[in-house]
């Protein structure tokens, strides 16, 4: 078994006397980076909606373009989606996540501009400035989601996220619901 070495490979400028004062601004570093990150992970759904819809929601998403996968047409099937990890000693372990669903291609749509759109819906949703079909799977009443597009063979695979283990159960729920309903099949 080979093992590195931890010894420290600085300079003689470095030696101790600097080590405290250097050690006190690597941990204010931490502390400041730390508290930033918490001040962003502490913004409620509402708030993280509003910055999407204020930066990233222009004149140029126009849900008319996504019709057909809001209103079911376009959308091929649903199935689960799973984040795999390795565990200890069990080995890999799935985690559901929420919902994938393939959807058709659309004239001259890109997965970059349908991702964005897609979060757009989502935001104007969750702040009351849409009206949300029943099963809406691109956003989640009370709760963030994470909407990931990708090119998928002639189409795009739209995987939708949550947050929690609650959330990614609710968001499949909503999916299936609006697959079912749309008359769009679920993988076997």
């Amino acid at each position: 078994m080979t093992t590195k070495s931890t010894e420290s490979t600085h300079s003689p400028a470095f030696a101790p006397r600097f080590r405290p004062a250097m050690t006190a601004i690597g941990l204010t570093a931490m502390v400041v980076a730390l508290a930033a990150g918490c001040e962003t992970a502490a913004k409620s759904p509402a708030d993280q909606a509003a910055f999407m819809e204020r930066t990233r929601c222009g004149p140029d998403v126009d849900e008319n373009a996504i019709a057909p996968i809001l209103d079911g047409k376009a959308v091929l099937d649903v199935a689960p989606m799973y984040s795999t990890f390795e565990a200890n000693k069990s080995g890999e372990q799935s985690q559901l996540r929420g919902a994938r669903l393939n959807v058709s291609a659309l004239p001259g749509i890109t997965a970059e501009w349908l991702d964005r759109a897609l979060e757009c819906h989502g935001a104007k949703l969750a702040l009351g400035h849409a009206v949300a079909l029943p099963d809406d799977p691109f956003w989640l009443p009370g709760a963030t989601v994470d909407i990931d597009v990708r090119s998928a063979k002639d189409g795009f695979a739209v995987g939708i996220a949550g947050y929690s283990a609650s959330d990614a159960h609710r968001i499949l729920e909503r999916a299936e619901a609006f697959a079912k309903e749309k008359g769009a099949a679920r993988p076997n």
